[in-house]
């Protein structure tokens, strides 16, 4: 889910910036400029906590499928077949 937001957020990124190109300087033009920019660094600041989570989560995975691995080799099975 995570990682889904950030695809989201990017592809709403690359929309804004060029959105942004198109603007030519008039006054209602930059007011709308400097509200993508604050829309823009709202979603880098989300995309900043979004990859952090994103390194915590894969972190504890990897955690648990050390943790499980181990369990597994520790099994012992007392059937002969």
């Amino acid at each position: 889910a995570r990682q889904r937001e950030v695809t989201t957020i990017s592809g709403d990124q690359t929309r804004i910036r060029e959105n942004m190109k198109a603007l030519k300087g008039t006054a209602e033009e930059k007011q709308l400029l400097a509200r993508y920019v604050r829309e823009l660094n709202t979603q880098e600041d989300h995309l900043t906590s979004l990859r952090s989570q994103l390194a915590d989560l894969n972190a504890k995975r990897k955690q648990a499928a050390a943790e499980l691995d181990q369990i597994i080799q520790s099994i012992t099975l007392d059937v002969t077949f």
